[in-house]
């Protein structure tokens, strides 16, 4: 029961009026959609303003995300591990979340496929260590507002490393795969 007593010590232990209102903030710009419409904006602009290297660095990030995405997505629902405040009372829920599956943590996954990219992608040793900070404030959130087990979102960090690494490892693969597909569908010769 590490994983009950975990959570209730993050959800109960640690509340104070500070971080009540800037928990839901933070858990929301982890999410899946906020991380699409970061990477797809940086994609536009780097088109935009012929930028080649963070074009190529935002199709990374895009290209994580949606697998990482896919496979917490599938996870969710054949495993099918109720939310905290479904299982237990008295959670300290600060956000509504209508999707009852709780295993893995989506938003924790999105975060760490897209900054994960980053992670392994840049040397500097502070970008690094913000985006590290980044990463474990979105998957503390989770956990924090009530919708998260903390093994959901250690599996969410899992799946998100996992992934970032594998298309950082592949990037040249990933490149080629993009370009044949603009090629197949007329935007390159």
């Amino acid at each position: 029961m590490i994983n009950v007593d975990l959570f209730n010590f993050i959800n109960h232990n640690l509340q104070n009026p500070l971080f009540d209102s800037i928990m839901p903030f933070i858990t929301h710009l982890g999410g899946f959609k906020a991380m699409l419409i970061i990477c797809v904006a940086v994609f536009v602009l780097a088109v935009i303003f012929n930028k080649d290297n963070y074009k190529k660095i935002a199709l990374l990030c895009l290209v994580s995300l949606l697998v990482a995405g896919g496979i917490a997505f599938i996870l969710k629902y054949v495993v099918l591990e109720p939310r905290p405040f479904v299982t237990l009372s008295d959670v300290h829920l600060l956000i509504v979340e209508d999707d009852p599956a709780s295993f893995p943590s989506g938003h924790t996954t999105s975060t760490v496929a897209v900054l994960g990219v980053l992670i392994f992608k840049y040397k500097d040793k502070l970008l690094r260590v913000l985006l590290i900070i980044c990463c474990f404030l979105v998957a503390f959130s989770r956990i924090y507002c009530g919708v998260h087990y903390p093994f959901d979102v250690i599996a969410g960090a899992i799946i998100g490393t996992v992934v970032s690494y594998l298309v950082y490892r592949y990037e040249d693969k990933v490149i080629h795969i993009y370009n044949k597909i603009l090629v197949m569908i007329g935007f390159k010769k």
